[in-house]
């Protein structure tokens, strides 16, 4: 397997389209924003893991699709309009009420993946592809093909029944692309492309942070937080786009299947981090539920950057010490916020300390590694080897 190395424009189509998920991403968040007896029900938050791989798998499959056959035809746009009114209709579902519209749910969410479906089956029966393409697109087939029935057999059902089969069915079609495409030789990416589209739908959840944070900036609310807070926010932009738009190799072989899952922890980090704003200034909140589940989000998003390290440039990959003062920092940071957790002042600026910290740790990191990057990549235009 090889990837894809030619960098494919991102067309404003796609880019379009990403508008949707800017109302989408805003409306999952309502579903972890509101505290039951002070803490966040397991359920809300199954609600807002569900609802997240709904969006996120639509918008990756799609993705995939346009990163490796998209074109910018009449037909590929058309598929994509009514995918955006199909998203928009469900985005207006969810919600903590999202129940009272459950089989109204399953159908959108069964023909968004349809459409996926013929999107890809048309590609199969083009007289252009080849076998070895065809082979990768029958996984996607099987993905779609799959994840369709499934949610229209719940569309059927009685709700007490029908959510248990939407709910299998959503985590079948997030499962299976590990299944079928990591052994599937011919499957090839446009990793530049891939990347960088990545990259817009995480601006996309930064949006909604920012969206958070404008309810600090105003007169009446201005305060410290607001300061911490925005300090956080441009610490964890500089952490997550060091990574991926500086250290990371896009011209190595991987398929692209890694970076796509380790994005989901991102995701769902970033937008934890986000409600938790609000939690922690929370007079009738659990301090503690509070702390923990900022710190859990925190986890998942630096965790997630951090696993990508292997697929940097060679000279840009991080070493065990990297990772190790990495780890201490998030954990010493937790153990404090934990122990200060009913203060919210001490929590915040912990917090602001560490998420400064592991940027400015990945900053030093890369500039004195780059001088490294620089002499190898000139004295191997030069034609010197070495060892």
């Amino acid at each position: 397997m090889t990837t894809l190395i030619k960098h494919k424009r991102v067309e404003f189509s796609e880019l379009f389209y990403d508008l949707v998920f800017v109302f989408a991403i805003s409306k999952v968040t309502t579903l972890i924003d509101h505290l039951h007896n002070g803490i966040l029900t397991w359920n809300s938050f199954l609600d807002f893991f569900i609802a997240i791989l709904v969006l996120i798998d639509s918008w990756m499959i799609q993705t995939d699709y346009t990163n490796r056959y998209g074109k910018n035809s009449l037909f590929n746009m058309v598929i994509m309009f009514i995918k955006m009114g199909l998203l928009l209709f469900i985005a207006n579902m969810i919600g903590p009420d999202w129940q009272q519209y459950f089989h109204y749910l399953c159908w959108a969410i069964g023909t968004l993946t349809l459409t996926l479906f013929f999107q890809y089956l048309v590609e199969f029966f083009r007289k252009s592809t080849d076998n070895a393409n065809r082979e990768s697109i029958k996984g996607f087939l099987w993905i779609t093909g799959l994840g369709s029935l499934g949610v229209y057999l719940a569309a059927l059902l009685p709700i007490y029944v029908g959510v248990s089969v939407l709910f299998a069915s959503i985590l079948l079609t997030f499962i299976m692309p590990i299944i079928l495409l990591s052994k599937d030789k011919h499957y090839q990416v446009n990793l530049p492309h891939l990347i960088e589209r990545i990259s817009l739908l995480v601006i996309i959840t930064f949006g909604e942070m920012i969206t958070n944070l404008a309810n600090f900036f105003t007169i009446e609310n201005f305060s410290i937080y607001s300061v911490l807070y925005f300090i956080i926010m441009i610490s964890l932009f500089l952490f997550y786009f060091g990574q991926f738009d500086h250290a990371i190799d896009e011209k190595s072989n991987q398929k692209g299947l890694f970076l796509i899952y380790s994005h989901y922890p991102i995701f769902i980090g970033l937008l934890m981090m986000t409600v938790s704003m609000s939690f922690l200034l929370n007079p009738e909140a659990n301090r503690l539920f509070a702390t923990s589940f900022s710190y859990i989000g925190f986890g998942l998003f630096q965790a997630a950057v951090l696993v990508n390290g292997p697929y940097n440039k060679h000279y840009l990959r991080y070493s065990k010490s990297y990772y190790c003062v990495q780890a201490t920092l998030y954990l010493a940071a937790l153990i404090l916020s934990l122990i200060f957790a009913s203060n919210p002042i001490i929590v915040v600026s912990i917090t602001t300390i560490l998420a400064l910290a592991i940027a400015i740790h990945f900053i030093y990191f890369y500039m004195t590694h780059l001088e490294v990057g620089v002499v190898l990549i000139v004295v191997a235009q030069s034609g010197c080897l070495i060892e």
